[in-house]
């Protein structure tokens, strides 16, 4: 399996060099030269699979050669086994042919460890075969950095260097954030937001100051983040018909990993129909489905504070695939988003999107009612950005008969306090994301990040 960047097809390079990078020289994004296409009758004999045989036959042909079989085996088990629940992601029907899909069940209680699990196994195998040592970097408002430090917090061979919004991470992940206390975690506190974050991150990608090290993302940016959200797909599809009955998902959209995920995963042989894209007020994703015009605007907060952004990587290379991998477009689209901060798609490639994708824009007033009236009448809790993912479903499915699932990235206990206040008590089982008395974070302001660069410089 040959990879190349989105920007510029010349820019290629194997399955190693793509877990063990942030972008590519060109600044583009990683994607296969071409996706894999299962049978149906293939996909269905996948039913009775446990979750680690089922990640290794959707994993293996974009691993190709660079992992033998039963090493690749061996990782996919250690990935998956820190998940507390037997099925991994369990389904929960919340209506008539609506579901949720739980992903909240790893060591974190959010969707982020999928990936952070996988990469960390992914990264590690190849860092000790290659005896080199790696830098994993990375924005977070909260959810993201949290995994990738419980992931990594061991690791001999790597660092986490992990940047996050002083002012935008919601108090019970702030509190982690700043009980962490690793030798080879390092978090910096940015006076900005979650997308000024992003813009220090793709910087330092772009001139990377620390040659001894390998640069990693840790964001969906890295290609492993995909392979991760497609098992998801496939894992439901599985449980709700075998892989052979049309299906649609609802996604919030804490990133657009999960978006792009979906939309590949139906080229690859999934009999997906519909994907919603639910986002909060902070709508940009909204609007460029809405209305073809996708604009980057300073993230306002909300309930559902995972989702308080609007960049999102993975667009990038769902431009590569509406443009049917036309790098120069896509590498123009993105030098236009960059200097002007807008988007707008070519017309015959927005509507090929809207095929099969539609969103909605949930405001806080209709979550809290969901949330309560879910609980009333189902006794099921979710929490807020579960709850848009449920709302957008409702209202914007194009079929009843076709299953509809919402993908429920992060368990209601991360919004306890929340629930509280709406009389509503959830459990609280022990999330393993912090350790105990860190140190005081070091403070960067986005136009100096000279403290950084001193801190890499370091290592």
């Amino acid at each position: 399996m040959r990879y190349v960047s989105t920007r510029n097809t010349a820019v290629q390079a194997d399955f190693e060099q793509v877990v063990l990078s942030g972008i590519a020289d060109d600044g583009g994004l990683f994607v296969p030269l071409a996706l894999p296409l299962f049978a149906p009758q293939d996909i269905a004999n996948w039913s009775t699979l446990p979750y680690a045989e089922l990640a290794y036959r959707i994993i293996r042909p974009f691993v190709g050669a660079a992992i033998a079989e039963t090493d690749l085996k061996r990782l996919l088990n250690a990935a998956s086994s820190r998940f507390q629940h037997r099925a991994v992601a369990p389904l929960h029907q919340v209506d008539r042919n609506e579901w949720v899909l739980e992903l909240f069940h790893g060591p974190t209680c959010s969707s982020k460890d999928f990936a952070a699990q996988l990469q960390a196994q992914l990264v590690q195998h190849f860092l000790q075969q290659r005896g080199r040592r790696a830098v994993l970097l990375g924005a977070t408002n909260g959810d993201t950095g949290l995994a990738a430090i419980e992931a990594f917090k061991h690791s001999a061979e790597a660092h986490v260097v992990a940047l996050y919004p002083e002012r935008g991470v919601p108090p019970h992940q702030l509190q982690a954030l700043l009980a962490v206390a690793q030798p080879n975690v390092h978090l910096f506190a940015v006076d900005g937001s979650f997308d000024e974050c992003q813009g220090i991150v793709s910087g330092l990608f772009k001139q990377w100051p620390c040659a001894p090290y390998a640069a990693i993302s840790f964001n969906s940016s890295n290609w492993v983040n995909v392979l991760a959200q497609l098992v998801v797909y496939f894992h439901a599809v599985l449980q709700l018909g075998g892989g052979q009955r049309p299906i649609g998902f609802s996604v919030p959209a804490a990133s657009f990993a999960e978006v792009y995920a979906g939309y590949i995963a139906q080229k690859m042989g999934l009999p997906i129909t519909q994907l919603i894209v639910a986002t909060n007020t902070n709508d940009a994703l909204h609007q460029l489905f809405l209305k073809n015009h996708y604009s980057r605007l300073r993230a306002n907060k909300t309930l559902s504070p995972a989702m308080d952004l609007s960049t999102f990587s993975n667009l990038e290379r769902f431009l590569w695939e509406v443009y049917e991998h036309d790098a120069d477009a896509v590498r123009a689209l993105m030098d236009g988003l960059e200097s002007s901060g807008e988007m707008t798609i070519a017309n015959d490639c927005w509507l090929r999107a809207r095929v099969i994708i539609d969103s909605y824009a949930v405001s806080d007033e209709e979550t809290l009612n969901e949330i309560i009236a879910l609980h009333r009448d189902t006794g099921y809790i979710v929490d807020p950005h579960t709850a848009t993912g449920v709302i957008a479903a409702r209202l914007y499915r194009r079929s009843l008969v076709a299953p509809m699932v919402t993908l429920g990235e992060i368990s209601p206990v991360k919004s306890a306090a929340l629930l509280d206040e709406l009389g509503i008590s959830v459990p609280r089982p022990a999330c393993r994301s912090a350790q105990h008395n860190g140190p005081a974070h070091q403070r960067i302001r986005p136009d100096n990040i000279a403290l950084l660069l001193q801190q890499l410089d370091a290592l």
